[in-house]
């Protein structure tokens, strides 16, 4: 009688292949890890980037990591299913319950649906939004992989929409096809962009943290002293000068340095205001700049703490099969 030893299944060929796609799309300097045991995420992913030649000791390229980690959950498939997905405007699902407009369609976009276990998106639930995960669907015939965050994914369309959605054993995600881990313009740019989520949402404590503790000061000169202390913690961040994804950040990445460096934001034209304020006050020409120079650094950081809002209701859907993500993420 014939005895079969383990077995490796068609499924398990398929897995490696999707495995190796993957690792062929990334840039060779990126680091791939298992993730091990595997409750619903597969592989951490870890962002480098090259050390300029002038800065390197010795021959060759050298890279240095970014401090900057999302998570994959990679489903591969010899052949994906893909769907004709009708994307309608809709309300902002932060402020009120999910409205769809059935007679404003924005568009029709090419997806691959994925059936994922309930428990899977409870996982990724439970992590919060800080850390991102991304669902990679593998096409092996076509050679392409395609990513959407499971994050975001719950926060703006499952629960906005089905409430409890666990109620069913598995749920339907639908990975655009616009979401290309290939694509020149979106692919690395997009997985980038979710990697330095953990950095922006630390920012964004203090952005909101020091707005606040700044209101609070009544004299000019302790106003001044520390708002500089904030922007010297703040310009500690790496992200004002290597967020290209979102223009907000490099534009008050500039103000803040203008700041330390000439004593005035430079959002509100000082010249401008003082001039048509002395109109109406001759001879307090002093008096005015120091007003209005108070006022830009309060409005700096009002703008800065604005940022986390603007980023909970707009950028969290980027790359997202919603309206505002089909409007928003791609050239």
């Amino acid at each position: 009688m014939e005895h079969h030893s383990k077995q490796m299944t068609e499924q398990h060929i398929t897995d490696l292949k999707a495995q190796d796609l993957v690792r062929s799309i990334l840039p060779k300097h990126w680091v791939l890890r298992e993730y091990r045991p595997d409750y619903g995420l597969d592989f951490a992913l870890e962002v480098f980037r090259e050390i300029p030649a002038d800065k390197t000791h010795g021959s060759g390229a050298n890279y240095e990591t970014l401090g900057e980690h999302i998570f994959l959950q990679l489903k591969g498939a010899k052949r994906t299913d893909r769907r004709s997905l009708k994307i309608y405007s809709r309300v902002n699902v932060e402020k009120t319950i999910y409205q769809e407009d059935r007679d404003a369609l924005v568009g029709e976009i090419e997806t691959l649906p994925i059936s994922i276990e309930s428990s899977e998106l409870v996982t990724v639930q439970r992590m919060g939004a800080a850390v991102p995960v991304l669902l990679v669907r593998a096409d092996l015939e076509t050679g392409r992989c395609y990513f959407v965050c499971l994050n975001d994914y719950i926060d703006k369309i499952l629960i906005p929409r089905h409430g409890d959605y666990v109620n069913k054993a598995s749920r339907t995600i639908h990975v655009p096809g616009s979401n290309d881990m290939a694509h020149p313009e979106v692919g690395i740019t997009a997985l980038r962009w979710y990697a330095k989520r953990a950095k922006l949402f630390a920012g964004f404590q203090k952005f909101v943290y020091q707005q606040v503790e700044l209101s609070y000061v009544v004299e000019p000169r302790e106003l001044i002293r520390l708002a500089k202390h904030f922007c010297s913690l703040l310009l500690r961040y790496d992200f004002w000068d290597d967020t290209p994804m979102w223009n907000m950040i490099p534009y008050y990445g500039e103000a803040l340095k203008r700041f330390l460096a000439h004593g005035s934001p430079g959002l509100i034209k000082v010249a401008e205001a003082v001039a048509k304020a002395s109109q109406y006050n001759d001879g307090a020409e002093q008096e005015i700049i120091g007003c209005v120079t108070d006022q830009d650094i309060l409005e700096l950081w009002r703008c800065l703490a604005i940022l986390p809002r603007n980023y909970e209701e707009v950028c969290r859907e980027w790359f997202l099969p919603t309206s505002l993500g089909l409007l928003t993420s791609y050239p």
